[in-house]
């Protein structure tokens, strides 16, 4: 592809990825011809139809997943490396919310990408590594907090955490309760 075919693909996703974090999959494709400077069929040549700018956009999310995932296990095991995983996948929430919807109404091979990321073996690993530092609780299941932690990127807490600030606050809020100096439930019910 030629240099100014680059440049305009580049515009074009960008464009499209800020609209659709706006407007989700509601954003036309003259829209994103119109916020890229470009005309629609300068769309059609450099990335397609609008399904294929979704389809780009997504491996896009999915591929700096995968991504923080390689550099999350790359580290030394402890909370750190799970705490930075979670801050940049709320990053990556927050640029990208509407691929949830993308993925469920996708193409499956879209899917087939997603699944093999393997998200929850994933979190539930790293989170057995750092527990076992001392760092994290050891009365919650790693799989449990792991399907919690995942939880916490489904479109509904995602916008409840992002209304405490930027993405390192929302880490913080979902990872704080399996902190091992964090109150056990029952401490907190003899508290009361």
């Amino acid at each position: 592809m030629r240099s100014d075919a680059l440049a305009n693909q580049r515009k074009i996703v960008e464009a499209a990825t800020r609209l659709m974090a706006e407007r989700g999959l509601e954003a036309e494709l003259t829209d994103i011809a119109h916020e890229a400077g470009v005309g629609v069929g300068t769309v059609y040549r450099c990335v397609g139809n609008r399904d294929q700018v979704i389809e780009t956009i997504v491996r896009d999310a999915v591929g700096q997943m995968a991504a923080s995932f390689d550099e999350a296990e790359a580290g030394d095991g402890g909370v750190e490396d799970l705490n930075r995983l979670v801050e940049r996948l709320h990053t990556i929430v927050g640029k990208y919310g509407w691929v949830h919807a993308a993925l469920i109404g996708g193409r499956e091979e879209l899917r087939k990408e997603m699944r093999a990321l393997d998200p929850l073996r994933r979190v539930e690993a790293l989170y057995e590594r750092a527990q076992a530092s001392g760092h994290l609780r050891n009365d919650v299941e790693a799989g449990v907090a792991a399907a919690l932690i995942l939880g916490s990127l489904a479109p509904w807490s995602a916008m409840a955490l992002k209304a405490r600030g930027d993405a390192r606050a929302a880490a913080e809020a979902v990872m704080g309760p399996f902190l091992a100096h964090a109150p056990t439930p029952a401490a907190l019910e003899a508290q009361s």
